[in-house]
């Protein structure tokens, strides 16, 4: 295996950061790198996603199996620009390396594996695109990485259940009548009764935790009235992210916000708009496979650290584990590395290797 090329793509990667379902030119990298370093077939999908089809040469009736990638940059910093502030470079260049190293060992190859690349993971839309794949191949599992500051370089960390929280944002609208500051009972101001719901809302959240697990409101801002002193307030909007660590919990927590604020709508008179933003299922790990991951890693040599929590982030592979058996797990970056999404973080190449040789591991064994 050639690392170079593999660390070279990622560079290359690193320099045109693309924003959700805007991927061409990284698509058309990535692609062009897989055609001339193997001759894997690759099969186009909507939104410049593509899945690498790494055909068995002895087959030997085993399921098939996948491995995920995705390719969108966040958007950060003072210009809210693209750039891969995330890491999704580094994760297509070990999908990319996969593909590589599958190709250049492929008398081992005794099961199909297919490679997908996904677009918008960071909108939590882009496993939408993707996930028929899971049925249309009949994949019976999927792996997928993301790499995490603050633990020791290349270990591999896992965890059975839960990986990554389920999340939305949520956009409660309440909207009365404008009046004169001096006669406010002439309108209908829906402030109060959006700082009532929001310490219900907190006073759900708390109680839910109590329960156990991850339970969490963020108040992610209020808007309300303008400065114009003369006018009494008649729209307001309360936004929310909510988040949880199993998914049923979630939308139970996500079914009781939306209840509670349709109860003080229709208590107050106003009208209501609800919106749910950038939602992600949360990312549930099977154990079978999550034990797979175990033992390739030890195999290979590498620390293995089984996670007390999950992640508190969300992740859109928890698409695919609704589909098939599968695991995402994740790759330290080192103790003191920066952290994901901000302008100081880049992709560290050295943690490469640890995680193709993984996914390798996983595509050839039988476990």
């Amino acid at each position: 295996m050639d690392w170079d090329s593999i660390i070279n793509l990622r560079h290359e990667l690193h320099k045109i950061p693309e924003k959700s379902f805007c991927e061409k030119k990284t698509s058309e990298t990535i692609k062009n790198f897989i055609k001339n370093n193997t001759s894997w077939k690759i099969e186009e999908l909507e939104h410049n996603a593509f899945v690498v089809h790494c055909k068995a040469v002895k087959a030997t009736g085993t399921d098939a199996i996948a491995f995920r990638a995705d390719m969108d940059a966040v958007c950060a910093g003072g210009h809210n620009e693209p750039g891969h502030y995330c890491g999704h470079d580094g994760h297509s260049s070990i999908l990319a390396g996969l593909a590589v190293s599958l190709y250049e060992n492929r008398n081992r190859l005794n099961r199909d594996v297919y490679l997908i690349f996904q677009p918008a993971e960071e909108t939590g839309k882009g496993a939408l695109v993707c996930r028929d794949v899971i049925r249309d191949k009949k994949i019976k599992e999927i792996y997928g990485l993301h790499n995490i500051p603050g633990y020791r370089m290349g270990d591999v960390l896992i965890r059975r259940g839960t990986f990554a929280c389920a999340s939305t944002g949520i956009a409660i609208k309440f909207t009365g009548t404008p009046s004169h500051a001096a006669y406010p009972d002439a309108g209908l101001n829906p402030c109060v009764s959006l700082a009532g719901l929001l310490i219900e809302l907190q006073k759900l959240t708390d109680d839910m935790q109590d329960n156990g697990g991850i339970v969490m409101m963020t108040v992610i801002g209020i808007e309300a009235g303008s400065d114009n002193y003369g006018v009494s307030a008649s729209e307001g909007t309360l936004r929310l992210t909510v988040r949880a660590e199993r998914g049923i919990v979630f939308d139970e927590l996500v079914s009781q916000i939306e209840n509670k604020a349709r109860m003080y709508a229709e208590r107050g008179g106003f009208d209501i708009e609800i919106e749910r933003i950038e939602p992600f299922p949360a990312t549930e790990n099977k154990d079978k496979s999550v034990e797979n991951v175990i033992k390739c890693a030890k195999r290979l040599g590498l620390n293995v650290q089984e996670l007390k929590e999950p992640m508190r982030w969300s992740e859109d592979f928890g698409y695919y584990l609704k589909e098939c058996d599968g695991a995402f797990f994740g790759i330290g970056d080192g103790e003191n590395y920066a952290q994901l999404h901000t302008v100081q973080y880049e992709f560290p190449d050295e943690i490469i290797q640890n995680a193709v040789g993984i996914f390798t591991e996983l595509a050839y064994e039988i476990i």
